[in-house]
């Protein structure tokens, strides 16, 4: 079965810069999101973290004039998938994140989306 048919929520390209903190405040910048959806992210790294890291999130995106701030959870790696797919990064599913932070990702998709359609 198609991967894109499996997600709960639709996925919408993006070239949005983010930082990563990890547990004990290593901090990753300048990483890139590149797809972004209400479940989760895309963030292209040279050097992925490691399945099932726990992550703070901070982005801005083009809409908006707030940045979120968000919790995540390292679900897909390429540092060790047999199938990458060309792509070096992380998928993070998308938790601890506020209603108003919410609504901005989803107004963003959604705007995306039309321009798409």
């Amino acid at each position: 079965m198609d991967r894109s048919k499996r997600r709960s929520h639709p996925r919408v390209p993006a070239s949005v810069t983010a930082t990563i903190r990890v547990p004990g405040g290593v901090s990753h910048t300048a990483t890139r999101l590149t797809n972004i959806s209400l479940g989760g992210v895309f963030i292209d790294m040279e050097e992925p973290l490691t399945f099932g890291t726990e992550v703070s999130l901070e982005f801005a995106l083009p809409v908006a004039a707030r940045t979120i701030q968000c919790r995540g959870l390292v679900v897909w790696t390429s540092k060790h998938a047999r199938a990458a797919e060309g792509k070096r990064g992380i998928g993070v599913r998308l938790m601890e994140i506020g209603i108003a932070d919410m609504r901005v990702l989803a107004d963003y998709i959604e705007r995306s989306l039309r321009v798409e359609g």
